[in-house]
């Protein structure tokens, strides 16, 4: 059964009524008012019919299981810089954990065939992490761009270049904005469609950067694969594997704001649309097979929790905090604690076994397509 969450507090300074106002209307006394805010009590139903007639709501509203009319809808920050300034230490811990080496120098060699030295513009480069995983598989001669508008994110990506020995071009700019010099051999992105509002125009974006006769290659987890390749030893596979409200909290944003949970499925086709020929998709063969006998086995755990964000640490204000967002975006009360508690079993369950394992399969996928046009 659901968790009831009245909403009478919030209704009352909605509508800028006092304790006492609101009382005398229902017919019972302020201390029974304060005592429903603060879930001491609740009302029978009588009451609830009167409350809910009182401020033109549903019970439901009422009763928190849905969001009240005309609380807007709050869009998803990850396609601002501030977000992404603030994944710094995120990002630098998980990057590593989406390539095997060897499959990106069998993509760069064998699926696009490069054999000599090529320019790379990396949009939405974050700290250049595609830089340094690409550039020792690429022809000597090669020269690698990132740009991003995160400069935080910039500024370590200068730090690690500088302290590996490799030579690349960093910029914060935002993508929309650049007015690049001379076009690339190959336009890449990694982990940015599937977080922004429309990314058919950062496509559109990223083919103009594109020489004729360039690559285009777009890399994007799907998240359906995702939230069915998680096994953890000793929990319920298809316990782990629910994720119906994140369906509608998906569906939610992609109507609301553009924001297109499937995009890495779609890209292929959306390439296509937008005139690149030779477009094909490729799977990303990355695994995570972790087990105490991995030699960094705790810190890439750690790593894990983090980047699913599981805390057995949410207390009752932080989870009614989180269940308000998913109910803003879609889910129903109950999806939304399920959500929540899956969360929390999850964090314990590792908390409970600190040698447990697990298999993770994000499910990343590569598309790729060629620039129309003579080659230079």
């Amino acid at each position: 059964m659901a968790h009831i969450t009245l909403r009478i507090a919030d209704l009352r300074k909605k509508q800028k009524v006092t304790q006492q106002e609101l009382a005398d209307n229902i017919g019972v006394t302020f201390q029974t008012i304060s005592k429903w805010e603060t879930g001491v009590s609740m009302p029978d139903i009588t009451a609830l019919a009167a409350l809910a007639e009182y401020f033109k709501v549903s019970t439901d509203e009422l009763l928190g299981l849905r969001p009240l009319d005309g609380e807007s809808y709050v869009p998803e920050q990850t396609a601002t810089k501030d977000f992404w300034n603030q994944k710094s230490e995120f990002l630098l811990r998980t990057r590593k954990s989406y390539w095997n080496d060897d499959y990106a120098g069998f993509f760069l060699s064998k699926v696009l065939q490069i054999d000599k030295p090529v320019s790379v513009l990396d949009c939405g480069c974050g700290y250049g992490f595609l830089g340094l995983l690409l550039l020792p598989h690429l022809p000597s001669g090669s020269s690698y761009t990132g740009i991003d508008f995160a400069d935080d994110l910039i500024q370590i990506g200068w730090n690690l270049f500088e302290k590996q020995g490799v030579k690349a071009r960093l910029l914060c700019q935002n993508v929309f904005e650049y007015s690049a010099e001379n076009q690339y051999d190959l336009v890449i992105c990694q982990s940015v469609l599937r977080h922004l509002d429309d990314p058919d125009a950062f496509l559109s974006r990223m083919i103009t950067f594109a020489r004729p006769g360039g690559y285009v290659v777009c890399m994007d987890v799907n998240r359906e694969f995702e939230c069915c390749g998680l096994y953890v030893d000793g929990m319920d596979y298809p316990y782990l594997c629910r994720h119906e409200g994140l369906t509608k909290k998906w569906q939610t944003e992609l109507a609301m704001q553009g924001r297109d949970y499937a995009a890495a499925i779609r890209t292929a086709h959306r390439m296509q649309k937008l005139g690149l020929t030779c477009v094909d998709v490729r799977m990303n063969d990355k695994v995570e097979f972790v087990t105490p006998q991995l030699p960094d086995y705790e810190e890439t755990k750690q790593d894990f929790i983090t980047y699913n964000d599981w805390t057995s640490g949410m207390d009752s204000k932080e989870r009614e905090h989180m269940i308000r967002h998913l109910l803003n975006h879609g889910l129903s009360r109950r999806e939304a604690e399920d959500y929540c508690d899956r969360s929390i079993r999850i964090a314990e369950y590792f908390a409970a076994n600190p040698r447990a394992g697990y298999t993770f399969a994000r499910g990343q996928m590569i598309s790729y397509g060629k620039k129309t046009g003579p080659s230079a």
